[in-house]
Order: C-alpha cells, then sequence, then structure tokens
C-alpha cells in the first residue's frame, strides 16, 4: 500500500478492524490458506482493497494471483553482452507492467537450480534460461510448477522447453570458412571453458566442421572467459616457433581484446603481420585498434522476442515458439586478405 510519510504498513488486526473481518479469517487468506473458501477469499480481498490495502505490491499479489515478474537467471554480469540482453528484456517488460528480477550460476547446473529455484520463491512467474541443457532437478521443477521457461542464446529446444536465439553451430562454421575465404588456411581458435556450455560446444562443433569442409588446418585452445584468457592464449601462441597461423579466431570478443593487448606487447601488427576476429560484436569492437572484424550477435532483438514470448505466456495463455535469428559478420579490419598478397 502506498502510505502517507511515516505511516506504518498495515497488520492483520488493523485490515480486521478495517474490513469488518476476523483476525483469523484475515490472516488465512493473507496466507492464501485452503480452510478458506472462494467467495469468502473474493469477499476479503475486495474488502481490503477498497481499505487501499492491496496498493502493496504483495496484496496485490495475493489479490490477482499475479506479481508480473519475470526471473533471469544467467551464467555472469561480468561481461557486456549479458548487460545488453538483460537491457532489452527490463524495457519491454517495463513498458507493460512487469519487474525482471535477475541471478547468476557462474555457469554451474546445480547452482543454476538452486537460483531458479529463488526466483520462483520470491514470485516470478516464468523463468529465462541461458543454453539448451540444464540438469533433471530443474526440469522436474518447472514441469511440475507448470512454470513457462524459455532457453535463450540457442535455437535448439530441447527436453520441452523452447529456445530463443542463435545457430551457434552455423555461425561457428560461418566465422571459420569467412576466415578461408580470406586466404587463412591455418587458424588457431581461442574459447572458453567448454564444460557445461552447449553454446561454446556448438560454436567449436561448427568450427570442425568448416574447417573440414574447406581444408583448413586449426588449433583449438581453451582457457577462461575473460581478457586475460586471452591473452595468456596469445602469449603461448606466439612463443610457437614457427608461429603456428596467420589468424586467430576468438569465440568471445573479450578473448579478442585479450589477444590484441598481447600482440602490442610482443610487437606484433595486427592484421599486418596477424589477423584477429571475434565473436559477439561487443560495443567497444568498432573502437579498437584495429576496429575489430567480428560475429554481431542479435542480443538485443533475443532479449526484445524473450519478453514479448513470456508476456505472451503469462497474459494470454499463447504458445511460446522456439525462434532462430539471425547473425552476422561485421567486416572491419582487423582481418587480412592474404589472396592481395
Amino acid at each position: 500500500m502506498e502510505e502517507p510519510s511515516g505511516t506504518k504498513k498495515l497488520g492483520v488486526r488493523a485490515l480486521a478492524k478495517m474490513t469488518g473481518y476476523s483476525t483469523g479469517t484475515i490472516s488465512r487468506v493473507l496466507n492464501n490458506s485452503a480452510l478458506v473458501n472462494k467467495e469468502t477469499r473474493r469477499q476479503v480481498l475486495e474488502a481490503i482493497e477498497k481499505a487501499g490495502y492491496t496498493r502493496n505490491p504483495a496484496a496485490r499479489a495475493l489479490a490477482t494471483q499475479r506479481t508480473k515478474t519475470i526471473g533471469a537467471v544467467v551464467p555472469t554480469l561480468a561481461h557486456s553482452i549479458f548487460a545488453r540482453f538483460l537491457n532489452a528484456i527490463e524495457q519491454e517488460l517495463a513498458g507493460q507492467g512487469y519487474a525482471l528480477v535477475i541471478a547468476t550460476s557462474g555457469g554451474d547446473a546445480d547452482a543454476e537450480e538452486r537460483r531458479a529455484r529463488e526466483l520462483i520463491d520470491l514470485g516470478a512467474e516464468g523463468l529465462i534460461l541461458s543454453g539448451a541443457e540444464h540438469n533433471a532437478a530443474l526440469l522436474e521443477f518447472l514441469a511440475a510448477g507448470n512454470i513457462p521457461a524459455i532457453c535463450t542464446s540457442v535455437c535448439e529446444g530441447q527436453n520441452g522447453l523452447p529456445a530463443i536465439g542463435y545457430d551457434n553451430a552455423a555461425l561457428g562454421e560461418k566465422a571459420l570458412r569467412f576466415l578461408v575465404t580470406r586466404g587463412h588456411e591455418n587458424v588457431c581458435v581461442i574459447h572458453g571453458p567448454a564444460e557445461n556450455n552447449d553454446r561454446t560446444q556448438l560454436r567449436i562443433a561448427g568450427v570442425l566442421a568448416g574447417a573440414r569442409g574447406a581444408g583448413a588446418e586449426i588449433r583449438l585452445y581453451e582457457t577462461s572467459l575473460d581478457v586475460a584468457g586471452g591473452a595468456s592464449s596469445a602469449a603461448h601462441i606466439f612463443a610457437s616457433q614457427p608461429q603456428p597461423a596467420s589468424a586467430i579466431l576468438c569465440l568471445s570478443d573479450v578473448l579478442a581484446l585479450g589477444v590484441l593487448f598481447e600482440a602490442g606487447r610482443h610487437g606484433i601488427a595486427v592484421p599486418e603481420d596477424l589477423s584477429l576476429m571475434g565473436f559477439d560484436d561487443l560495443d567497444w569492437a568498432a573502437h579498437s585498434v584495429p576496429p575489430l572484424t567480428t560475429i554481431r550477435l542479435p542480443t538485443a532483438r533475443m532479449g526484445t522476442n524473450v519478453a514479448k514470448a513470456l508476456m505472451g505466456r503469462l497474459d494470454a495463455a499463447k504458445e511460446i515458439e522456439t525462434l532462430r535469428l539471425e547473425a552476422e559478420i561485421v567486416e572491419r579490419e582487423s582481418v587480412a586478405d592474404l589472396r592481395n598478397r
């Protein structure tokens, strides 16, 4: 309830006095007790609303059985790509009177389940999850509670859950083939941890398929998904004699930034001595030196579509359909065309 400054939140006794119902009845209704029949519950909630109490979000939720809250569990908030995604969701939800609550899992499936349960306990009516693979306990929990959920950053729905995102395998293959068409037949590929991350696994599978199809040689380097990880992998590559590749493909822009820094420390010019390609098109990619060639993921569009789909399900019982969004290569200045040399 929106109350004048200094006014205390109404308690059960005050509500009983204002509505004429007993404290026991008020308490049972507010606690959603099964001992209260539907007609009595309706009358009590109407009386509470007339008293102004249901302007409090918690009381409104009791009266309408709706919180208009969506929960999102993401691996981390450390990377700006998640900020872009969540910002698009929040803007779309806010326009329809919904709220967004966020939790992080650290990429751990068991932690994701715990955080998902916590968000539902806080009143989330639907969930947004990263990737298509989730542990059985979480899937059973969602099914038992008939809780709508959407897998994101993938376009392959699994385990009965719809997905809204992009084709990671196809994009991995597309990136590798792009480098090959520019004359790069030996490519080092740097990626983050693949365990428990189906998006990375799919991108790697796509890169491998692209290499087989184009007759290219690749070397894979797994590292931490941060700038330091990209730099350490680049240092290892640069220490090889002879240098094993004419190009480095990073399956995340944050890794490419680490490569750029390490190349500068080694006096290696990009793209004159080494070509570099990223994956994400983060905000800084167009402003790095040189500007980074990368895959532009439809992150904001994905967030908007996810928000609309969940609201459609909750407000109008619309079925959530799996949706594949297209992504594109943004060619800038970090990849040299060896065919012209």
